[in-house]
């Protein structure tokens, strides 16, 4: 097989560059021929990829976490010959959320490298964002209000790895306020007086928090989750019950599954897809069935 690996030495926190000679030894056991293409920057990814001659490669492969995989993606999208390349995951950054939708977050690295070399593929969802003159792409979720907050937060304290959302949602919860946000969902109506909104395309977010336990990679459906207004103490209660997706069961928690959604607001609330922050409402988001293939396991 052969690949195009964008690799993302400073996911993790650096952590990624310890990988390297193991992946590039397992690519080698594996029969994998990979060429390399090394990430300097943020949103370096989609410009290599977006460039790139994909019909020279089999695989599109990301070593990093979500932040990663989310420029790859919008470079990918933006190739004029990514002739429906299949996409793999390394997961190699900090909070590796949508690898759990291909593996669980038992697996080390060799598994992920054996579901390429296997071939094994599956169509993925993806969501597509039109915000004022902005076009792009996510796969696992994007969030908003006290989501962005803590995104914000969380990447200022990366050095705590996986604990630096956790840090995030206990520092922004001092700060926490409600925000009034028009929506519309598959042409329903909703005024929201919330404290935030995740719209999901996968199960996980953070690396271990299952925060759509409904949510189905392929089934042309995107996942509200809409925490309405709450105090600080119940938020402090319902936050540890999305380990288990058991929050979706309190009074506090919508959960609304829609093709089509738009966000309007008088307030322009930043949004953050995939671990990152990246433009701000008014927005309109689309689930695009079926749109990448990504090897999986069995």
């Amino acid at each position: 097989m052969k690949a195009l690996c964008i690799y993302n030495p400073a996911a993790g926190k650096g952590k990624a560059q310890t990988y390297l000679s193991q992946i590039k030894q397992l690519f080698n056991q594996y029969t994998i021929d990979a060429d390399f293409l090394f990430t300097g920057y943020p949103r370096h990814a989609i410009e290599l990829v977006k460039d790139i001659d994909l019909s020279k490669y089999q695989a599109l492969l990301v070593a990093g976490g979500d932040g990663s995989f989310f420029d790859v993606l919008n470079g990918y999208m933006k190739n004029p010959v990514r002739i429906n390349t299949p996409l793999g995951i390394l997961p190699v950054g900090t909070g590796n959320s949508l690898s759990r939708d291909v593996l669980n977050n038992t697996n080390n690295i060799e598994d992920f490298v054996k579901i390429i070399a296997e071939g094994k593929t599956r169509k993925f969802d993806i969501a597509k964002v039109q915000a004022a003159d902005n076009t792009f792409y996510f796969a696992n979720m994007m969030g908003l209000g006290f989501i962005s907050d803590v995104t914000q937060t969380a990447s200022k304290l990366k050095k705590f790895n996986k604990l630096a959302y956790t840090l995030g949602v206990l520092y922004n919860t001092i700060k926490l306020k409600t925000n009034s946000i028009k929506m519309l969902a598959d042409e329903k109506s909703y005024d929201l007086n919330n404290v935030f909104v995740i719209i999901s395309n996968s199960k996980y977010t953070g690396g271990d928090y299952l925060i759509a336990p409904k949510a189905e990679i392929n089934d042309g459906k995107l996942d509200l989750i809409i925490v309405d207004k709450l105090s600080r103490l119940n938020l402090l209660k319902t936050f540890p019950k999305t380990f288990k997706g058991t929050h979706v069961g309190t009074p506090f928690v919508q959960y609304i599954q829609a093709a089509n959604i738009r966000f309007e607001t008088t307030n322009n609330m930043p949004l953050s897809p995939d671990g990152e922050l990246c433009c701000k409402l008014p927005a309109d988001i689309f689930c695009v069935p079926k749109a990448i293939t990504i090897f999986v396991g069995k």
